[in-house]
């Protein structure tokens, strides 16, 4: 198999997973996935790995006497195409998923803040204002827009894979909303203009969680 091959041919070039990973440019949790056979490097990483183990590229891949190091070229060639098709369809669905929390936390702060006498679905879903107790900050992200700008800003990262970092933020637009709906109000300061500081608190945890899911791809890809 490939993946014992690789493992052969780095304990020979007295190479540790963490060197081979730093000089391919991947994480050494890729390296030990290659060497188990979860899955297999790309055709770049591939050369390169042949470069490293300071062999050729048919003596990495070789599996077998009756088996042509073209055929086998062609093999991995395919499974990467497969895994990449995966890997899309993985991060569309992630997305549609992310969309999908932030529409249903949409209709819960409707149903709990907007009231149409006309019982309109559309003008309900869409036109009615938000009132009442504790709507404060729900309105507001909606009057400036904030809570579709924050829905891009999340969900948009997960179509190039970033799943850990459109997570990090979805739990922090749903803490900071609840944060600030709880923290938010400050009565004493309504005579000056000040009543409300749940923007503040919403924005402080939506940007903690930004900066949280950033380190963690990088963290995770080292």
């Amino acid at each position: 198999m490939l993946g014992e091959r690789i493992r052969i041919f780095r304990q020979k070039a007295m190479l540790s997973q963490e060197k081979v990973a730093e000089l391919v440019g991947v994480s050494r949790q890729a390296v030990t996935k290659w060497e188990s056979g979860q899955s297999a490097p790309c055709t770049q990483h591939l050369l390169k790995l042949a470069e490293i183990f300071h062999v050729s590229v048919e003596e990495l891949i070789k599996e077998s006497e009756n088996t042509s190091t073209a055929e086998q070229l062609l093999q991995l060639l395919a499974n990467e195409k497969e895994q990449l098709q995966k890997q899309r369809t993985r991060n569309i669905l992630f997305t549609l998923l992310g969309i999908l929390v932030y529409l249903v936390i949409y209709v819960i702060c409707r149903m709990i803040w907007c009231y149409d006498p006309n019982g309109n679905v559309m003008g309900w879903l869409v036109y009615s204002r938000v009132s009442g107790e504790h709507s404060y900050l729900f309105g507001w992200l909606l009057s400036s827009h904030l809570y579709w700008y924050a829905l891009v800003i999340s969900v948009l990262p997960c179509l190039w894979g970033k799943r850990y970092y459109t997570s990090s933020t979805i739990v922090g637009f749903v803490l900071g909303l609840i944060c600030g709906i709880i923290f938010g109000p400050y009565p004493e300061g309504i005579p000056y203009g000040h009543g409300h500081y749940g923007w503040a608190i919403w924005g402080g945890v939506f940007l903690l969680s930004i900066v949280v899911g950033i380190l963690y791809e990088r963290y995770k890809n080292q």
